[in-house]
């Protein structure tokens, strides 16, 4: 997939109005981060004159000071220093890369934000989620979010190192890496049950396992009070296996944990993990999935999750840990950071371009002089028509929705977006005993 960063997006935009000056700086500047030297200034138009970029703007682009923007207060061409009206956070290095810019480039970031929106109406990002195990009680069973130093809704025993690995992968972008170090090292997330209803009734707890040493890796369920029930360990062929425990919840359980354990001084993957008890009918839908979803389908084969996905079949009902895939359509991102990326190349970059310039003029409108304000208000419709001409040479028709053909449907509320299936699963005998 294509991928343009903002400061490609503030380039582009910047140089459609002869606006962008990239420079190096070529010695340190003062102790007091309140300047920045470079003898390529002086290849700008202009710049042998005292002040020539008085009131531009300076944004720093590498280095300790990456990211702030000052305004410059004073030039001096004999020495090359260009002095701001607020000192950087630490005093500038020789070898700096920075932008100048006569116009606030904060405003160029936000006309490219709002050309991202605009965009987004048009062509809107297609999205592919398959993060929904059927009837699963964990969240982030296949390890795609990570924050700071932790699984989200994982927890750690044994002070495991615990990492998100994107390399020895079974599904999806990621694995856990669990390395372990002075004790077992262990990842475990415990699932809400009734147990006075559930007890007798069968678990099943399935996790794809990578090891590269026999009898150090495995898969167990954490009863309470130190009962467990645990698979046979991976045997180290350097490959992932499949490991599943269906056992039925006994009347001692305290707790149902789905634990993933690798013995001490080992590592050990672990990828697309699922346990569940009972049927589940309600999923919350993935936030990147704002319309739609268009189409369900769930993986044909329980051993190939990268494999073929089959549509659900008329009235029929979806498969008890299998992985959902959810087509629909999403917003395109809005990149904070300079680094950061929206998900679209040429020809879709030119749109934003044309777009975020007609921001640009109309935000330029709303703070300028009478005698500026017919300039930009010129500029703002030369880009406007632009962007409509481009755009209708682009445009994407939007996803064709899949008939659920009473299998599924959506709902809304305050809290989010769901995935409903509408028939009911439990065989009669299972039924008559509820």
């Amino acid at each position: 997939m294509a991928t343009t960063s903002r400061a490609t997006l503030r380039q582009r935009l910047s140089e459609a109005i002869g606006d962008y000056h990239s420079v190096t700086s070529t010695s340190a500047g003062n102790t007091a981060a309140t300047t920045i030297i470079s003898t390529e200034l002086l290849d700008i138009v202009g710049g042998g004159d005292d002040d020539a970029f008085e009131g531009w703007y300076v944004l720093v682009t590498s280095g300790n000071n990456d990211g702030e923007r000052r305004r410059i207060r004073s030039y001096i061409a004999t020495d090359s220093t260009v002095t701001v009206e607020r000192a950087f956070s630490n005093a500038t290095e020789s070898d700096v890369t920075f932008e100048l810019h006569r116009y606030d480039p904060d405003y160029k970031n936000n006309a490219i934000s709002r050309a991202i929106e605009e965009l987004t109406r048009r062509v809107p990002q297609k999205i592919r989620d398959e993060t929904i195990f059927v009837d699963s009680l964990l969240s982030n069973g296949d390890f795609e979010t990570y924050s700071g130093s932790t699984f989200t809704n994982w927890s750690e025993s044994g002070s495991p190192t615990a990492t998100q690995e994107t390399s020895i992968v079974k599904h999806g972008d990621s694995s856990a890496k669990v390395v372990a170090s002075g004790a077992a090292g262990q990842l475990y997330q415990s699932s809400t049950v009734n147990f006075n209803q559930m007890t007798n009734r069968q678990v099943t707890f399935e996790a794809w396992v990578y090891a590269t040493t026999a009898d150090t890796v495995r898969i167990r369920i954490l009863w309470g009070g130190g009962s467990y029930e645990s698979h046979d360990y991976h045997d180290g062929t350097d490959e992932w296996q499949l490991q599943s425990i269906a056992v039925s919840i006994p009347s001692t359980a305290t707790e149902v944990t789905a634990v993933m354990e690798v013995a001490d001084g080992y590592t050990g993957y672990f990828d697309a993990a699922w346990l569940a008890v009972d049927p589940l009918y309600k999923y919350t839908l993935p936030t990147s999935i704002t319309f739609g979803p268009h189409y369900v389908t769930q993986q044909a084969d329980r051993y190939n999750p990268d494999g073929p996905y089959h549509p659900i079949g008329t009235n029929s009902t979806p498969t008890k840990g299998r992985i959902l895939r959810l087509e629909g359509l999403g917003m395109l991102s809005r990149p904070s950071t300079d680094d950061g990326t929206i998900e679209v190349g040429e020809p879709h970059t030119a749109v934003i371009n044309a777009y975020a310039l007609m921001f640009f003029n109309r935000l330029l409108l709303a703070n300028s002089a009478q005698q500026q304000r017919e300039r930009f208000a010129q500029d703002m419709q030369m880009w406007g028509q632009e962007a409509s001409s481009l755009i209708t040479e682009i445009a994407r028709p939007k996803m064709g929705a899949k008939r659920s053909d009473g299998t599924w449907h959506t709902e809304e509320d305050s809290g989010g977006r769901y995935l409903i299936f509408d028939r009911n699963r439990y065989s009669q005998a299972e039924a008559s005993a509820r």
